[in-house]
């Protein structure tokens, strides 16, 4: 019972870091190039929202917006708080 509180803290700790690692260590499969760019011209056309997954920095990050619009090889994605400029390579998945 003494020791019960550092035990409890110690084994939320270890599953915090293996939920974070469990994360990390997932295999990415991107979508392929084409399809990429189908989805967001689609989106562009329709005005619909859309969730873009991409990797940036060995982390994969969401972003729910509106395409607005293309700029070289990346697409400016206007969420409800920020705008997004993201490299076209870097999208991982959108749905």
């Amino acid at each position: 019972m003494k020791w019960g509180a550092f035990a409890t803290g110690e084994l939320t700790e270890a599953q915090n870091t293996f939920e974070k690692e469990k994360k990390e260590d997932k295999i990415i499969q991107a979508l392929p190039h084409h399809l990429v760019l189908h989805l967001l011209n689609q989106s562009f056309s329709n005005q619909g929202q859309i969730k873009i997954q991409y990797q940036a920095k060995d982390k994969l990050t969401e972003v729910y917006g509106f395409v607005s619009e293309f700029i070289n090889n990346q697409v400016r994605v206007k969420s409800t708080d920020k705008i997004y400029l993201i490299s076209i390579e870097q999208i991982v998945n959108i749905s």
